[in-house]
């Protein structure tokens, strides 16, 4: 379902239109309110003001005669007064009670019949009340003495009322009476609504005068300024090539303005970038051409081909390598040094990347080209470290574990120039770090005199190298896989019967598994040696 969306302009007349409404309404509950306020304490003082006469005109002490004797000529003669009183002050009842302190009824002692009156709601002297509304009231002002008149707005079955009531006392100043007064709310209130209706309409009028001349203002200020700023960017968005040299020109001295400099100048940015953009893309395409092809270079100076001597039989071996860039630093070798002996190496530069890679072919050729003038891994070495030394203007180094296997006797001879140390099974026993010295790097420092050590292998026994992208890899919480979990990983039962290539590839494997989708932050590479023993040589085939 397409969503609805509406203009700026369409937004800002809606929110002005919003905004006026509740305005309008605002001003007439104001109206309304004073004008409600007003009149009803106006009619209230005129109650209050009506029965404060009544009080005056009556004599307290004659109402105890009225009500145990009845009527007499005082009577008559003050009913007539309070007659006057209520045509006089528009009243809609006038009437003079005695509250019944044991009840909530009350006993009448005048109760003003005027000409318009309903008779049957006119009450006479003596006649009981019944329940009334307003006794809690008539209670307190007779029972507390309290002389003061109390007002109150009433609704009920006999209208909506204004009221008030004042004590009656006698000459002793004791209430003997109430005198209640109401003035009928009614109509007076709708007097009340009508006028509060034209001072609306009024109100309304002038809202929607100057709402209309607030409104063409900000849309000629405003409104029209953005959108036309905002068309200028849709086009812009959809048509780039043809607005290169176009520019938004607006003069309204705001921050409007302000917007439109900043998106002339973000567009000039733009072409300027896109034309960058343009020349270092080709740039990186044709780096990421030229990096590919230094990869393939890379991967097949490696040996890759496994078995990579399948006439022998003393051994078996394989290899792996996985740059954590398009090219790496790490780098793996074997070749047979004469028909009984296997020259094993496995290296690791400093850095990574191209540098990286353009160290490792040297210190590789090197190796190779040395070995053939040495007898001892450890003069391969030194010979190496000095030439390294040579011309080592970046200040590169490589970890180097080197080693020669006399093939028919297990003879191992070994150096270590500051390599990882590998990790070795005996007679079929558990995986355990090889001892050896952990030497010093290649391209330190010259004339450095490594050690050589030896061991002989058995029929069965296994050696893992690695570089420290193996050890050093890190899962998403940092942890580094490590020596121990390496060991654990070949140590396991199910791994025991594998041969050299599902043995690295486990060992990958568990890896990737550790490091839960973290990237490679460094070169990995792992080769295993499996030796078992002399054997039938085939017809001799160097690597």
């Amino acid at each position: 379902m397409k969503k609805l969306r509406f203009g700026i302009r369409a937004k800002f007349v809606l929110l002005f239109a919003a905004m006026t409404v509740l305005l309008i309404a605002g001003i007439g509950y104001a109206a309304y309110t004073l004008n409600y306020n007003q009149v009803i304490t106006q009619y209230q003082m005129l109650a209050k003001s009506s029965t404060e006469m009544a009080a005056d005109l009556i004599n307290g002490d004659s109402i105890p005669f009225y009500v145990e004797h009845g009527a007499n000529d005082e009577y008559y003669e003050t009913y007539k007064h309070l007659q006057d009183i209520k045509l006089n002050y528009g009243l809609k009842y006038l009437h003079v009670f005695v509250p019944d302190t044991e009840s909530i009824n009350a006993f009448y002692v005048f109760d003003i019949y005027a000409e318009g009156d309903d008779p049957d709601l006119v009450y006479n002297l003596g006649d009981e009340t019944g329940e009334i509304d307003v006794y809690d009231i008539a209670i307190d002002l007779f029972l507390t003495g309290n002389s003061k008149t109390t007002t109150v707005v009433t609704e009920s079955e006999f209208g909506y009322l204004a009221s008030a009531y004042t004590p009656l006392p006698d000459s002793s100043g004791k209430p003997v009476a109430i005198i209640g007064a109401d003035i009928e709310m009614g109509v007076i209130l709708g007097e009340v609504r009508s006028q509060t209706v034209k001072i609306l309409a009024l109100a309304i009028v002038i809202i929607l005068f100057f709402a209309t001349i607030v409104l063409v203002i900000v849309y000629r200020q405003i409104i029209h300024p953005i959108k036309a700023l905002s068309d200028h960017m849709k086009t812009y968005a959809s048509d780039k090539e043809h607005l290169s040299e176009s520019s938004f020109d607006v003069h309204t001295g705001d921050e409007i303005e302000d917007m439109a400099d900043s998106f002339n100048s973000m567009s000039r940015d733009i072409q300027v970038y896109m034309k960058n953009l343009a020349e270092v893309t080709a740039d990186r395409e044709r780096i990421a051409t030229e990096l590919n092809v230094a990869k393939q270079i890379q991967a097949s100076m490696l040996p890759s081909i496994f078995p990579p001597f399948p006439n022998r039989k003393e051994f078996d071996l394989y290899a792996m390598m996985e740059p954590a860039r398009e090219v790496g630093g790490d780098f793996y070798d074997f070749f047979m040094l004469d028909e009984r002996r296997l020259a094993i190496v496995i290296a690791d530069v400093s850095g990574k990347g191209v540098p990286a890679a353009l160290f490792m072919v040297i210190a590789k050729t090197l190796i190779k080209n040395q070995s053939g003038f040495a007898s001892t891994p450890s003069e391969i070495l030194g010979i190496v470290n000095n030439k390294l030394l040579e011309s080592n203007e970046a200040g590169l180094f490589v970890t180097v574990f080197m080693g020669i296997l006399e093939t028919d006797t297990g003879r191992f001879l070994y150096s270590n120039a500051g390599h990882n140390p590998p990790v070795i099974s005996r007679h079929g026993d558990k995986f355990e770090m090889l001892k050896t010295d952990s030497g010093f790097i290649l391209a330190g420092f010259e004339d450095f005199e490594y050690t050589t050590e030896e061991i002989t292998l058995s029929p069965g026994d296994r050696i893992l190298f690695y570089t420290d992208g193996v050890t050093e890899a890190a899962n998403p919480q940092e942890e580094l896989f490590g020596d121990q979990r390496l060991l654990d990983t070949l140590n396991r039962d199910d791994l025991f019967d594998l041969d050299v290539k599902d043995l690295a590839h486990a060992v990958r494997h568990e890896i990737d598994v550790f490091a839960g989708g973290a990237q490679q932050a460094d070169d990995i590479t792992i080769m295993v040696l499996s030796y078992k023993g002399q054997g039938d040589q085939g017809d001799g085939s160097f690597g």
